[in-house]
């Protein structure tokens, strides 16, 4: 439905919070294991693990601001009366959040294959001769 080749500001604004969601997910699973790493090597000193429970903390408020945010939009749109204020549904970007998660990886994937590739093709063979 909402595919790559969609054109428009549609488009535009919901792959903007597509992203904005993947980078408060990225930042939520950082905060989290950075949080475990400060109490598994706090050693009981207070102010480390005070830093951790602020990680914690920030973690949470973020993902709740993020909720808000996929509920605000659609009933601000709503309540503005614009005429596309459905294309950005929660389940709509998450759609576009894993199309692009999934061109990231793919981008990767391709790197990857390209690199064999050039392996493949560059690397002397057993039958070639490099006598003088």
């Amino acid at each position: 439905m909402f595919g790559t080749s969609t054109i428009g500001i549609e488009s535009f604004v919901l792959s903007i919070l597509a992203i904005l969601v993947l980078i408060i997910c990225g930042w939520c699973v950082y905060a989290f294991f950075h949080a475990i790493f400060l109490f598994i090597f706090s050693q009981w000193d207070e102010e480390k693990k005070k830093s951790a429970w602020n990680s914690i903390r920030y973690m949470i408020i973020w993902v709740i601001l993020t909720i808000a945010l996929l509920t605000v939009f659609p009933l601000a749109f709503r309540q503005l009366e614009i005429t596309w204020y459905e294309t950005y549904t929660a389940s709509n970007i998450f759609q576009r959040a894993g199309e692009i998660l999934n061109g990231v990886l793919q981008l990767g994937s391709a790197t990857n294959d390209s690199f064999d590739w050039w392996l493949r093709n560059t690397s002397p063979s057993p039958s070639q001769d490099y006598s003088l």
